[in-house]
């Protein structure tokens, strides 16, 4: 059973029930974002320490059009984590642990683009993350000096050409939920390589579509850079078209209406 504070999140908060129909979470995406190479480390005594190499990732949500993305969560039944073998970089230039509060005029600057943080569809402030391969060539940023300029095949598309990033108002913000101590881990004073939770969850009240929600309705759950292997485990609600219906998404083990399926476990060996 959920414990009675999750419970009133994702029952109250909500206020939504439950129902199987079609399946509103096509899968989870993880996308190689950029991959650090030796000049993005020159700025590590004032913005934090990157390993070159380092991987940053994002991971998003890929909705059917018509629905919406409501938490992020974790129960006694359902751990949700985000790991890596080693430790998650932050940016302590001007980072955060919710990219809505990064302006972005800095997001320009040295490594701030490949900070550590938890989403609901933003990048950064008044800003979307989309995939780069749904961003177009216009208005991408234009980093100081040669940061963020690596082209290697192995990163996909470089961040010189599309940044994944696109310019919006109105753009949702997450709220946490009995997570404020696990969410340190991204504040850049506590490092380490383990985000779990076991009994809260960071959402969108009112639930949050793509930026493209007609067509590729993807929203943007988190983006974590580490020079270590990235696993994680999700359980993720999300609201049907139809009004006061939600459908649960569970990594492992699902109970009742709750659906489970792969993409919601990365990096690791599916038990059977």
């Amino acid at each position: 059973m959920l414990k009675p504070f999750l419970s009133s999140i994702l029952m109250l908060v909500f206020s939504f029930g439950t129902a199987i129909a079609q399946q509103g979470l096509e899968k989870i995406i993880v996308e190689k974002y950029y991959v650090a190479q030796a000049y993005d480390t020159t700025a590590n005594v004032y913005a934090g320490k990157l390993s070159i190499d380092a991987i940053t990732y994002r991971i998003y949500a890929d909705l059917l059009p018509g629905y919406k993305f409501l938490a992020a969560y974790g129960s006694p039944e359902h751990t949700l984590n985000i790991a890596t073998t080693t430790t998650f970089f932050n940016n302590i230039d001007h980072g955060a642990t919710i990219p809505n509060v990064i302006p972005f005029r800095t997001l320009r600057k040295n490594t701030v683009m490949l900070d550590s943080w938890l989403s609901v569809g933003a990048a950064g402030e008044d800003c979307y993350g989309i995939l780069k391969t749904d961003d177009d060539t216009l208005e991408t940023i234009k980093h100081e000096k040669k940061f963020l300029a690596n082209a290697k095949k192995s990163m996909g598309i470089s961040l010189v050409e599309k940044d994944g990033i696109v310019r919006h108002e109105n753009v949702p913000r997450p709220f946490f939920f009995h997570i404020d101590s696990a969410v340190k881990i991204f504040d850049g004073n506590h490092p380490g390589g383990l985000f779990e939770i076991k009994n809260g969850a960071w959402a969108c009240l009112g639930g949050s579509k793509g930026a493209d929600s007609l067509t590729n309705n993807r929203v943007l759950l988190a983006q974590v850079t580490t020079d270590g292997e990235l696993s994680f485990e999700l359980n993720i609600q999300v609201a049907t078209p139809t009004k006061g219906v939600s459908q649960r998404f569970v990594a492992r083990n699902p109970i009742e209406d709750e659906i489970c399926i792969p993409s919601l476990i990365y990096g690791k060996e599916r038990k059977k």
